[in-house]
């Protein structure tokens, strides 16, 4: 797995729950990545998260604690060069 290989992406209803919640995380050394949300799953909000699959609990645990919830958690699926996209939560 490279370094910026993510297993999951996390999309919020506004702009400002995905960064405060990408600002928790980051305080807490849990690695994401901010980027913008890809329009196959843009649904209110232009920002989203990438995780990582062994940080789903740290992260679902900072989440809960700070009462910010995702709209909806996708799985990448990797084809080749293009991302598509499984909704999960």
């Amino acid at each position: 797995m490279r370094l910026d290989d993510y297993d999951y992406i996390m999309v919020f209803t506004s702009h400002y729950r995905a960064l405060y919640i990408y600002d928790r995380l980051r305080l807490k050394n849990i690695k994401t990545k901010l980027v913008t949300a890809p329009n196959k799953i843009h649904i209110s909000c232009t920002q989203a998260l990438k995780i990582k699959e062994e940080d789903r609990e740290n992260i679902k645990i900072e989440i809960e604690r700070n009462n910010i919830y995702p709209t909806a958690i996708f799985k990448i699926i990797k084809n080749g060069k293009e991302e598509d996209y499984e909704l999960i939560e």
